[in-house]
């Protein structure tokens, strides 16, 4: 316990920017983890008592839906909620990374193998909302109105780019790893 302590203390002291980035990125996790448990229960509780479902989260209302068809109902919500999920899932892989990355020697395997798992967290994201947005986009053409699910969702595009860009620093941190694997070698 005293080790995690000092080690959480030296890091404070010998890199402060990470550690503060490390908080911030805390307060998004966390905030989007109650974001999408106020989804999950406010949906679970809209079975019950269907009024919620006019209010289930910002605003949020699908009670038209509900009423209409509640498979459509429980399938936006679960596009929502997938995406909720996978964006702190994002976030808490991003506090790993900063919770495991050194300043003197920034190559390591794990950091690495962290930054690929970002990349293809990223990539699910957006292909979760392209996948979303077709699906609301075909219950618009049948009469239901679902612009508000979309201020939930994002925009799929950012989280492809920074796939794509995060597969290329993933490669370099790769091969980063090996040329300091060498380079450990020969000192």
């Amino acid at each position: 316990m005293n080790s995690l302590k000092t080690q959480w203390k030296e890091k404070w002291v010998n890199q402060p920017s990470l550690m503060l980035i490390t908080v911030v990125i805390w307060s998004i996790f966390i905030g989007l983890c109650i974001q999408a448990g106020a989804v999950l229960f406010t949906f679970i509780y809209s079975w019950f008592n269907p009024i919620v479902a006019q209010n289930l989260f910002d605003g949020l209302n699908l009670y038209s839906l509900k009423e209409a068809n509640p498979w459509y109902y429980a399938g936006v919500i679960s596009f929502v909620l997938f995406v909720l999920g996978l964006k702190a899932y994002l976030f808490y892989l991003m506090i790993r990374i900063f919770l495991k990355i050194d300043l003197v020697h920034p190559f390591s395997q794990e950091v690495s193998k962290l930054i690929a798992t970002v990349s293809y967290t990223a990539f699910q994201i957006g292909i979760g909302i392209i996948l979303a947005t077709a699906c609301f986009k075909w219950l618009g053409k049948k009469g239901f109105e679902l612009d508000q699910v979309y201020s939930l969702m994002g925009g799929a595009y950012e989280f492809l780019l920074m796939a794509a860009i995060l597969i290329a620093v993933s490669q370099i941190f790769k091969r980063g790893v090996e040329l300091q694997a060498e380079n450990d070698l020969t000192v």
